[in-house]
């Protein structure tokens, strides 16, 4: 039997990238007058000379954070970088440069090597940060951090960031004594696209659903950040979440597994247990398969009979087994839902565009069948639109959510973002 106690769930777990306090601050009214479809009266030509003065808060998905790695050809194509691309304007960004902050995880998966040649199995906190590249001033424009909370918006900075697992990021972001609020409003953006929430709701990723942030704490602090942010920019883009965990790439159903095990155990030495059989719990992939492919290949080499993958979740909620039954992606999917709908509340409250992160995860074609074998052993182990790590977008998948972003700053404001993109590209 495969138990995740053994040393290949710490190899497991490092393939995956770590993806309060309130206030009184006063509400302000709309900061924008609408026209009479509902719309601004900003011209294509307002809309780029806002993006001159464009500020990115946000997680992950924001920094470009990808294959579990900070690093600056991911980086240049995070979506804000694309979005303010489409205006025809160069973000600013924190570029970090040599083998990055970490170095990605190298393809293919079945190598367990970063791109630097370390093993995966190395603890996070070891791994080198690299500087930034040269040139680069702190703050940039676009000011997102891998992991970050809605709280640490608000108030982490490089000095009192304590995750080992992320602190350096803080150092290659933000300027001394600055949180992500603060080095955004310090450039007087006219527009500031805000997306948080994601990990307040995706740390349960790992089956415990008692990693989740409430949201009668995580509510207030959305609101003070956006009151503060509505303060200084004229036009704003709050991004909402997905709605459901299952559409991502890195879950997969238990029946999806047992459906391929006579891959697993020709290939990796890997039993698919019976209870996986049907099974509608949901399996962290990049944890589970990996750790468990692992462990198969060491027994084979030591002639040891194969590993065992189970999808049977621990009786525990609070367990970390990176299973979550139907009951606990149900809870998990009501929270995404009210957490949606606060972030559509805040952005009509305050005038702000709206988008949702679903524009992307949730798209049909983003998951195809799941094969072990392409999981492992090729270069695209989730897909197209996916880097190696199942959680964040390659450049193509960045490019989605920009449009996405775009689409919505063009209904509220009239930027004509996605129509002055096209001209350019026909030409």
């Amino acid at each position: 039997m495969f138990h995740l106690t053994s040393t290949a769930r710490v190899l497991g777990i490092a393939l995956v990238g770590a993806s309060v306090a309130c206030s009184d601050a006063t509400i302000p009214t709309s900061p924008v007058a609408l026209g009479s479809a509902g719309r601004t009266t900003a011209s294509v030509s307002e809309g780029r000379g806002v993006f001159q003065r464009y500020a990115a808060i946000g997680t992950s998905v924001s920094m470009g954070w990808a294959s579990d790695g900070g690093y600056a050809a991911a980086q240049v194509d995070a979506w804000p970088a694309q979005l303010a691309r489409m205006a025809h304007r160069e973000m600013t960004l924190p570029l970090i440069g040599g083998e990055g902050c970490q170095a990605p995880l190298a393809a293919p998966l079945i190598s367990f090597r970063r791109t630097n040649g370390r093993s995966v199995a190395d603890p996070r906190g070891s791994n080198p940060c690299a500087a930034n590249e040269e040139g680069v001033v702190l703050p940039s424009q676009n000011v997102a951090i891998v992991a970050a909370t809605t709280r640490d918006a608000i108030f982490t900075t490089p000095e009192s960031a304590s995750d080992p697992n992320t602190a350096p990021v803080y150092a290659r972001v933000l300027g001394p004594g600055q949180s992500q609020l603060t080095a955004a409003l310090s450039q007087n953006p006219k527009i500031v696209t805000v997306e948080l929430g994601a990990n307040e709701v995706l740390a349960a990723r790992n089956g415990a659903v008692t990693s989740l942030t409430p949201v009668h704490e995580w509510a207030p602090l959305y609101t003070q950040l956006v009151n503060s942010v509505a303060e200084v920019a004229k036009h704003g883009l709050l991004v909402g979440l997905t709605h459901e965990v299952a559409t991502f790439p890195g879950f997969r159903f238990g029946s999806e597994l047992y459906d391929d095990r006579a891959a697993f155990a020709a290939a990796f030495h890997v039993t698919v247990a019976p209870d996986c059989n049907a099974s509608q719990n949901l399996l962290f992939v990049p944890v589970r398969v990996p750790a468990a492919v692992a462990e198969g290949l060491t027994r084979r080499a030591r002639g040891f009979p194969p590993a065992t993958l189970s999808c049977a979740g621990h009786p525990l909620p609070a367990v970390q087994d990176y299973v979550l039954t139907p009951a606990e992606v149900a809870v998990i999917k009501a929270q995404l839902a009210e957490m949606n709908a606060y972030i559509a509340a805040e952005a009509a409250r305050v005038g702000f565009a709206h988008a949702e992160l679903e524009a992307f995860f949730g798209r049909s074609d983003l998951k195809a069948r799941f094969s072990v074998v392409t999981l492992m052993t090729t270069g695209s182990p989730y897909g197209p639109l996916m880097s190696l790590d199942g959680i964040h977008a390659n450049a193509a998948g960045q490019r989605i959510i920009a449009e996405a972003a775009a689409r919505a700053l063009d209904e509220r404001y009239g930027f004509g973002i996605l129509t002055s993109a096209a001209m350019i590209a026909s030409r």
